[in-house]
């Protein structure tokens, strides 16, 4: 499989996984230190899957790095930082500033330079 397949699905595995996370934390709660609540985040079965999407997606990292180089991996998984926070805003309604838009429009510009750069 191509490297750059590999790395859409990492980024889609990792993405998942943030956004199940943050939904089991929904669910158990704020956590202001490692007490109960913290605990009671680790055994959350939402939680635990968020994590193991998020340990899927960095398996299917490394299998992609063991084919490309950092210089051409690293930055193509950067687009978690883009399609997290557009699934953010659909899922849980988070706001997304013009600016955090920006942002977010400039690492998606760099993601395509780096992947139409490799040889």
């Amino acid at each position: 499989m191509k490297a750059w397949l590999v790395l859409l699905i990492s980024v889609s595995l990792t993405s998942v996984g943030q956004l199940v996370f943050k939904k089991g934390l929904l669910i158990v709660g704020p956590i202001e230190r490692i007490g109960g609540k913290f605990f009671q985040m680790l055994v959350n079965p939402v939680v635990l899957l968020g994590i193991i999407f998020a340990v899927l997606g960095w398996a299917a990292y490394a299998l992609a790095l063991s084919k490309s180089e950092l210089s051409y991996a690293y930055p193509i998984w950067s687009l978690t930082y883009v399609v997290v926070p557009i699934l953010s805003l659909l899922i849980f309604k988070e706001s997304i500033s013009l600016l955090k838009i920006g942002g977010l429009a400039l690492i998606f510009l760099g993601v395509i330079l780096v992947a139409v750069s490799v040889k």
